[in-house]
């Protein structure tokens, strides 16, 4: 990958980040760097499955960068760190980033936050990036506005597994996505996707991006767990 990303952040896309809980974000990686990550990823995209949405995390930089190289690069280039840095107003560590995959006529996740599962305290983004064209026929991602300033919500779902959230009100699909393009959000933006209607994976990436200065609300402590993303190679 010699360019994985050609995107500039502006100021009106922070102001909406925080007022409305997301923006887009087109072109936020290159063709070249989407058609790399797939490729790592392929056999894992087209696995035979539940039907069921499904990811391959990345966690630890360093144990995945032999498995997943281009994908590592990509999440550790310095021209988005310095948008996710502008966004949150720190340093910033990886949460997490997925390989996501929704099966040929499978079903996406229900309503939910991110901030549901690990309860952090302190500024969190989310990136969902599309990897194939992405529209509503394929499980195109579904957000709802000013979602974040209801704080946390309670889980509904009464199973471990995936968490659930009250359907809001003012729920909307997101626009259709070229491979490349992006939606960042708040960790607390209510979010879901519906079912893969196509023949083919739906596939995106996904990934949580978090100040340094974040805590577990359990316990108060620093995310000493998460990998620091620096910005020079």
């Amino acid at each position: 990958m010699t360019r994985i990303s050609g995107f500039t952040l502006t100021d009106e896309m922070v102001e909406e980040f925080y007022r409305e809980g997301y923006f887009y974000a087109p072109g936020f990686i290159s063709r070249e760097t989407v058609d790399a990550i797939n490729e790592e990823h392929r056999e894992f995209a087209y696995a035979n499955s539940d039907g069921k949405w499904r990811s391959k995390p990345v966690i630890k930089l360093e144990q995945s960068r032999v498995e997943y190289p281009k994908t590592v690069q990509f999440l550790t280039s310095p021209s988005l760190i310095q948008v996710f840095e502008r966004i949150v107003g720190a340093p910033v560590k990886l949460w997490m980033g997925m390989y996501a995959v929704v099966a040929p006529q499978g079903s996406g996740l229900e309503w939910h936050q991110d901030n549901q599962y690990t309860h952090i305290l302190g500024y969190m983004l989310n990136g969902f990036i599309a990897l194939d064209t992405i529209t509503q026929d394929n499980a195109g991602l579904w957000i709802a506005p000013r979602s974040h300033r209801l704080g946390r919500l309670a889980n509904l779902n009464t199973e471990p597994g995936h968490k659930r959230a009250a359907e809001p009100e003012n729920g909307m699909p997101c626009r259709p996505m070229a491979p490349g393009d992006a939606v960042i959000f708040h960790r607390e933006t209510l979010h879901h996707s519906k079912s893969n209607n196509s023949d083919h994976p739906r596939r995106a990436y996904a990934f949580q991006v978090a100040s340094a200065n974040c805590r577990y609300a359990e316990t108060g402590k620093l995310l000493e767990d998460r990998d620091l993303l620096a910005t020079s190679e």
